[in-house]
């Protein structure tokens, strides 16, 4: 647990780990870009359009998902997204970012990653008002992994490792 304090770890690293964690980052953008693509394609990143999609529209010719096609889509995202954000997640950590900002960061994107599988089953089964939280959930998962990309990037490469006895900027409150 040395490791998660408020002084930059990512900085100190040596230049290849810095690289292969650069290089998982830059794949990790990319599949938030085409995430966000095939949203913009499925949904209109509305909240109609989200509505639409889990629950069918008539008019446009587009059938409501199958209770077989939704749990699909959850086991392979209860999976892969907690992966996910852990190793992002652990590479924030190694931020100069204080404690509290840490914790709110780590926090909300845990929420967010929860109401991202339990946001299909809402609009689906509860009622088509929750494809309000498509837009507005997918913006926020999608800063947070955000900031668990750029953080992290901006250290490894932009900050310099404080010499010994000096402390280095953090972000503080």
């Amino acid at each position: 647990m040395k490791y998660f304090t408020n002084k930059s770890q990512l900085a100190r690293m040596d230049f290849h780990t810095k690289l292969i964690m650069t290089y998982f980052l830059i794949f990790i953008l990319l599949a938030i870009g085409f995430s966000i693509y095939m949203s913009s394609q499925r949904t209109n990143l509305s909240a109609q359009g989200a509505a639409d999609y889990y629950r069918g529209n008539d008019e446009r010719m587009v059938f409501g998902k199958e209770l077989t096609e939704l749990t699909e889509t959850t086991h392979f995202h209860a999976f892969i997204m907690p992966i996910i954000f852990l190793t992002t997640g652990h590479l924030f950590l190694l931020s100069a970012w204080s404690s509290r900002w840490k914790t709110v960061v780590i926090t909300g994107g845990f929420c967010y990653v929860l109401l991202d599988l339990a946001k299909p089953w809402l609009i689906r089964y509860a009622a088509p008002g929750f494809g309000l939280l498509a837009p507005i959930n997918s913006m926020l998962l999608g800063v947070t992994f955000l900031i668990f990309i750029f953080v992290p990037l901006y250290e490894m490469w932009v900050l310099n490792p404080s010499p010994a006895g000096r402390r280095e900027p953090n972000l503080e409150d």
